[in-house]
């Protein structure tokens, strides 16, 4: 009886873990280079989009500099979620921050800018 329980305890466990991911029917999930250095520039990045409507998923990969998001595109766009990002100081391959708000940064948060 102990292992039977011990086996629902866990199922239940695995089956909670593998639902918490955040993505929601019907999202659609994109990949991008976001522009970065550290732990904090990936807080402020995902920051910038965990109270944004029909945004469920967003990670920052400080290594790669590659964005995921999971989002609800009848709610909004990925040129809006990309635009989200740039406010707050951080370029992608197509829109780039102002230079103004770049520059107010911590310095380890001022990464190379492309060109």
């Amino acid at each position: 009886m102990k292992k039977m329980i011990l086996f629902i305890a866990v199922s239940l466990l695995v089956t909670a873990c593998g639902e918490s991911s955040g993505v929601q029917p019907g999202d659609t999930t994109e990949e991008f280079m976001v522009y970065g250095n550290c732990g904090m520039c990936k807080k402020t990045i995902e920051s910038s989009l965990s109270d944004v409507d029909g945004v469920s998923v967003a990670e920052w990969d400080v290594k790669s500099e590659q964005m995921t998001v999971s989002f609800n595109a009848d709610k909004i766009s990925l040129d809006d979620i990309k635009q989200k990002i740039a406010d707050v100081g951080y370029d992608s391959e197509s829109y780039r921050a102002k230079d103004v708000v770049y520059n107010e940064l911590h310095g380890c948060c001022q990464y190379d800018r492309p060109e």
